[in-house]
């Protein structure tokens, strides 16, 4: 299979190496990350007169042998599936359209994997989220795509301790290419991160569910007596009862997989369309 690997983390990170170790063994994969990393950009694009720029390195493959090396048995010695990888300095949206557009169009990736997120995508932080965003972008341009993250690590994970999540994935890229699924649909995917595979309790199928905001804000004065805002992570809760959504069945344990359609129209104001037509009348 043809697979690409986005990440807004850089090349150097575990969370790119890491998926791409374990997928290059029987995939052609091609990686493409940012040079510095690039969170919460969402569907953000770079504006038109200014260049984006997209460098092919050389160094990851260097990196991905060196974590093989301990690995390779009678019957893979010799092979090598390569790795080819980009850095891009622009926006996440950006490398993504590129990388389809133009560095693959003669040969389009059959999957697009945006991550490993250093975090979880869940209920409306996926508007923000710039794995996110690059998978809503190759949606729209006609390529499966599935989003996958993991929890927060400061600093960001061990090589180790990401095994578990590219297991999962590595085990079921055929099934995210397979899955009948709606037209400009992809999915999103969290793994809880776990000691040994057999801990995570089993995959659940969830709607998006809803949270308080992620951030707070707190105002500070600086030595020049100016108010500025600081902005901190607050602490999450579930606004929902039942617990059928990404979060609370990630909390307990499960792998979510929720799949998000980028057509926003709510379809359910239909009901009410009569009263939208009235009220456009009074306008005349």
């Amino acid at each position: 299979m043809n697979i690409l690997i986005a990440s807004n983390l850089t090349i150097r990170s575990n969370e790119v190496l890491a998926l791409a170790k374990a997928l290059r063994k029987n995939h052609d994969v091609t990686v493409c990350t940012m040079a510095s990393e690039a969170s919460y950009k969402g569907l953000a694009f770079t504006v038109p007169e200014n260049p984006v720029r997209g460098d092919l390195i050389t160094n990851l493959k260097l990196q991905l042998n060196i974590l093989d090396v301990l690995e390779f048995t009678e019957h893979s010695k010799g092979k090598e599936n390569s790795v080819t990888a980009y850095e891009f300095y622009g926006n996440p949206a950006d490398m993504i359209s590129i990388m389809i557009g133009e560095v693959m169009k003669e040969r389009k990736p059959d999957l697009v994997i945006c991550g490993i997120s250093n975090s979880t995508n869940m209920g409306p932080d996926i508007y923000s989220s710039s794995n996110v965003g690059m998978a809503m972008m190759a949606t729209y341009m006609g390529v499966r795509a599935v989003v996958v993250g993991t929890d927060f690590v400061a600093g960001g994970h061990s090589i180790a301790s990401l095994e578990n999540v590219a297991r999962f994935v590595e085990k079921n890229v055929q099934e995210f290419v397979d899955i009948r699924l709606p037209s400009y649909t992809f999915l999103n995917i969290n793994v809880p991160e776990v000691e040994n595979y057999k801990d995570i309790k089993g995959i659940k199928y969830t709607r998006m569910g809803k949270m308080n905001l992620s951030l707070e804000f707190e105002e500070k004065t600086c030595p020049a007596g100016v108010n500025y805002f600081w902005a901190k992570k607050a602490e999450r809760e579930n606004l929902l009862d039942e617990c059928d959504d990404d979060k609370c069945l990630y909390d307990k344990g499960y792998i979510s997989i929720t799949p998000i359609n980028i057509d926003a129209t709510d379809w359910s104001a239909v009901d009410n369309w009569g009263q939208v037509v009235k009220l456009m009348r009074k306008m005349d």
